[in-house]
């Protein structure tokens, strides 16, 4: 959804509501089944190691503080990701304020994750899914792991796609970058 000016509480309130019974914009469950015609993105950063890290990583994740200070999450629940919840990223690029909404489709803990997968809904600008998941390796150390099965959906940004890419590739950086501030 594209807007002119920074959207109010109100207004992304009342679009997360309507929201609530949208469709996903593609049809299989990409991260299980695979995506053709989907870009495959996989970015792993570790954030060091330790019981202490875990808990506070893992935390971090479930407060939304994984998303990069440019970009506002917009939900209805204050905190978490339980499988139905609508959420979105609102942000401004290019002189528009874009409101990408989503499906938290699942969980993804064990004793050596913790995470979600959500999926795009038809307003967003992308089409996709997207895990974030904390994971505990085997020696102790503890990585942040996003990964994404995306594709353009909204004509600007198939038109702007090198920019798109960019932006995607921004946010990734500076969601690690946030990341390893939990975890200093």
């Amino acid at each position: 959804m594209l807007m002119l000016r920074k959207p109010s509480s109100e207004q992304l309130h009342g679009a997360l509501e309507l929201w609530k019974d949208a469709p996903l914009s593609y049809q299989a469950r990409l991260l299980e089944k695979g995506g053709h015609g989907f870009i495959v993105d996989e970015h792993a950063v570790r954030l060091g190691s330790g019981e202490e890290v875990w808990r506070a990583t893992c935390e971090a994740l479930d407060m939304w503080r994984m998303f990069p200070e440019w970009a506002e999450v917009a939900r209805l629940e204050i905190k978490g990701q339980e499988p139905g919840q609508i959420v979105a990223m609102v942000t401004r690029i290019g002189g528009l304020w874009w409101v990408n909404p989503c499906r938290i489709l699942r969980r993804c803990d064990s004793e050596r994750t913790h995470g979600f997968v959500y999926g795009t809904l038809p307003e967003h600008a992308e089409c996709g899914e997207e895990m974030f998941c904390m994971e505990k390796r085997a020696d102790g150390s503890v990585w942040y792991v996003i990964r994404a099965f995306s594709r353009p959906r909204h004509w600007m940004t198939w038109l702007a796609f090198p920019l798109a890419r960019w932006w995607q590739c921004r946010f990734v950086r500076d969601s690690q970058v946030r990341m390893k501030e939990v975890a200093a």
